[in-house]
């Protein structure tokens, strides 16, 4: 099944929705739930994001969209640059929708696919800080790497945002986008 997950209204959802053939629409929300003229032409979900937490917000996301490709089913994401637009954005990249559609000035721009290439160190670094701020000793112990491997990975993880410092310069800790990389 072609399901579209979207935050969009109006006539580009309707020219995407025809365009690739929906089947179903999966429609998500933060403050209201209007018809749309596709309510009438396919099946059509509705799901209400009620948080303004951008971790919240992609760990639902993420459910909605990995349920639909474990379903087997081809998952076109179409968004705006709002907040819930910007999550959902960077979850379907995450998690590897099948089309990606990005909608500005009433233009529907189908986006190259994104990917966020984290090696299996990385990711094991990412998962200790999930639990607690960490020394580099700590880090290196925790994952088994020595503490020149800990400061190398970890430079390139600060560089790209997801970790950051303490003011005191002695631990780490992840940030909301590392938060978000690892759900």
């Amino acid at each position: 099944m072609r399901i579209l997950i979207s935050n969009l209204k109006g006539k580009e959802l309707l020219d995407i929705a025809m365009k690739n053939r929906i089947e179903k629409l999966i429609s998500v929300y933060t403050n209201y739930n209007e018809t749309s003229l596709l309510d009438q032409y396919m099946m059509k979900e509705n799901i209400k994001i009620s948080t303004t937490s951008a971790i919240e917000a992609s760990k639902q996301l993420t459910y909605i969209i990995r349920n639909s490709k474990e379903e087997g089913n081809e998952i076109f994401v179409a968004t705006d640059g709002n907040f819930i637009g910007s999550i959902l954005n960077f979850v379907a990249n995450k998690e590897g929708a099948d089309h990606i559609y990005y909608c500005f000035n009433d233009q529907a721009i189908q986006m190259p696919k994104l990917s966020i290439n984290l090696s299996k160190t990385k990711m094991k670094i990412l998962k200790t800080l999930e639990e607690s701020e960490q020394t580099a000793i700590l880090i290196g112990k925790n994952v088994g790497i020595s503490r020149a491997m800990v400061y190398k990975h970890i430079n390139s993880l600060m560089e790209d945002g997801l970790v950051g410092q303490t003011k005191q310069y002695e631990k780490y800790y992840l940030t909301n986008a590392g938060k978000m990389v690892i759900i």
